[in-house]
């Protein structure tokens, strides 16, 4: 795919401004990486016509075999340089072939919509059940973290306390969403997304189950697991459905929003207490590569116990050079913080 006479939508979704938006990033990518995109794919709710009007385009490239050298600091220009372009937030990404192919996919494989170029997901397996619970259960941190504001370098202190105690919806508002037209809203997609992710990772954690979507992960949590934190994760979810991800005006459905609020700080303290006891097995086991994420991440929450440190304080034993480096810095953290 060299120019643009050449460009074409293999898929469609039901929204035709979004079809005209793809179309010209398919063009703008053809003309960026020619002939190394192996694929495009569209993702998550517009891809399984579940989009509320504030939902991202989330778009992954498949790059032909491995990256090319720079390719991958080339991709982050052109999505920093192709975001502001759109009507619709875009979420772009960028993933190696000969990585889906090794490593295997889940929501790619399963939840997807091919846009242009050639289909790899037959060659493409589902994630192992224990790589796919890792991945999940380190997403939640993501959005628990850039939820509350603290010094450079700090960590979370746990127990968690509200983003922002005094805010009408305790600080889950903190981040706008932006409409079709370009408009900022008031909007709660961080705590919607939150609420999904912890329920993604409970589910692989204590059912051993795959899900594919926001809301294949709340049905998920109610038919095998259906616990304290199922019905606060239902009525987030039944909020999005209805509102979007805009803060309602209606005044019982932001009655609705705001108890849901209130009752998300223990929802996220729970799945921390469980987190640090998943990153301490993680510290002795699995790839190096794993280990030294959760030797890092343990670095990013203060506990207030002495079983992190010590777990810490024995990596700096190990045979693994970053091990070793990335122990001694979480423990400069943990030090400094206390």
């Amino acid at each position: 795919m060299t120019d643009v006479e050449e460009v074409s939508l293999v898929g469609l979704t039901e929204d035709m401004g979004v079809n005209a938006l793809l179309f010209g990033f398919v063009g703008l990518y053809a003309l960026t990486f020619p002939g190394r995109v192996r694929a495009c794919y569209l993702v998550g709710s517009h891809a399984t016509s579940e989009a509320v009007g504030e939902s991202d385009l989330d778009l992954t490239l498949v790059f032909k075999d491995t990256f090319l050298p720079g390719e991958e600091d080339r991709f982050e220009r052109f999505r920093m340089a192709v975001g502001p372009l759109a009507r619709y937030p875009l979420d772009l990404n960028a993933v190696e072939e000969a990585r889906l192919v090794a490593e295997g996919e889940v929501n790619l494989k399963q939840n997807a919509l091919l846009i242009a170029g050639e289909d790899v997901r037959d060659r493409v397996p589902l994630m192992p059940l224990e790589a796919w619970t890792r991945h999940s259960m380190h997403q939640p941190y993501r959005f628990i973290e850039r939820a509350r504001a603290r010094p450079e370098d700090a960590p979370l202190r746990f127990p968690l306390a509200y983003p922002d105690a005094r805010g009408e919806l305790y600080g889950y508002d903190y981040r706008e969403v932006t409409d079709a037209q370009g408009q900022l809203h008031r909007g709660f997609k961080e705590l919607v997304t939150l609420a999904c992710r912890m329920a993604t990772a409970a589910v692989a954690l204590d059912a051993g189950r795959h899900t594919f979507s926001k809301r294949d992960a709340i049905q998920a949590h109610r038919a095998h697991l259906n616990d304290a934190w199922t019905p606060l994760y239902e009525s987030i979810f039944a909020l999005r459905q209805k509102w979007g991800y805009r803060v309602p005006e209606d005044a019982a459905a932001k009655a609705a929003l705001k108890d849901a609020c209130a009752r998300m700080l223990d929802a996220e303290n729970a799945f921390l207490a469980r987190y640090r006891d998943f990153l301490l097995l993680e510290l002795t086991r699995g790839a190096v590569r794993d280990r030294v994420l959760a030797a890092r991440r343990l670095g990013d929450i203060a506990y207030p116990d002495a079983d992190v440190p010590q777990a810490l304080r024995r990596l700096l034993e190990s045979p693994e050079p970053s091990l070793r480096e990335a122990a001694r810095e979480s423990l400069a953290r943990l030090a400094k913080a206390a």
